[in-house]
C-alpha cells in the first residue's frame, strides 16, 4: 500500500505534467526542461515588443531580436503576494541593448518591464537607489516595483517600456 502522501504527490505531478504540456503547446514547443516561467517569459516579452527569439533557448545574455537589430535579455522575478521574499539584479551586459524583467505575483503576471541598459543611471537615479555601480546594474526591489507601478507614466518618460495587466501595451 501506497502512503496516501505518496500518492497525493504523484497525482499532483500527474496534474502539473498535464498543465505543462498544455503550456508548452502554446508556447509552439514541443519539449522543455526549462523553467516554465523562463519560457513563458521569453515568450510574453516577444508577444510584446516583436522580434526573433533566440535559436538557442539556453544561449547567454540576449534571449529576443527587435526588428530593429537591438536586443533584449529576458528574465523573470517571482514572489508570493503580499511581502516579496525575492528581489533581482538587473545588469548591463556588452551587446545587449534592452532588459526585460517579467514580474510574477502568486503565479500570476503583474507586469513586464523594458529597460533600455544605456538608461540604467537615470533608472537608479529616479528610483532613488544609493548601491554602487548604479551605472551597470539596479538591484529591484519590492518597493522599486511598487513606486513603477504607481506612476508608470514617470518611468516611461525616461524611456522604459511598462506594461501593467489593466493596460494595454
Amino acid at each position: 500500500m501506497i502512503p496516501q502522501r505518496f500518492a497525493a504527490l504523484l497525482e499532483s505531478l500527474d496534474a502539473y505534467r498535464v498543465a505543462r504540456h498544455a503550456l508548452l503547446a502554446v508556447l509552439g514547443l514541443p519539449a522543455s526542461n526549462r523553467d516554465p516561467l523562463a519560457e513563458l517569459s521569453e515568450h510574453l516579452v516577444h508577444a510584446l515588443l516583436g522580434g526573433e527569439l533566440a535559436v538557442s533557448r539556453v544561449q547567454a545574455h540576449w534571449d529576443l531580436t527587435l526588428p530593429d537589430g537591438d536586443t533584449v535579455q529576458v528574465k523573470y522575478l517571482a514572489n508570493p503576494t503580499g511581502i516579496w521574499v525575492n528581489e533581482h539584479a538587473i545588469r548591463r551586459h556588452a551587446n545587449v541593448q534592452h532588459y526585460a524583467l517579467v514580474i510574477f505575483e502568486a503565479f500570476a503576471v503583474v507586469g513586464v518591464l523594458v529597460l533600455p541598459t544605456a538608461r540604467l543611471p537615470a533608472f537608479h537615479a529616479a528610483l532613488g537607489k544609493r548601491h554602487p555601480r548604479g551605472e551597470d546594474e539596479l538591484q529591484f526591489t519590492q518597493r522599486n516595483w511598487q513606486t513603477v507601478r504607481a506612476d508608470p507614466g514617470r518611468f516611461r518618460a525616461l524611456g522604459m517600456t511598462v506594461w501593467l495587466p489593466s493596460h494595454s501595451p
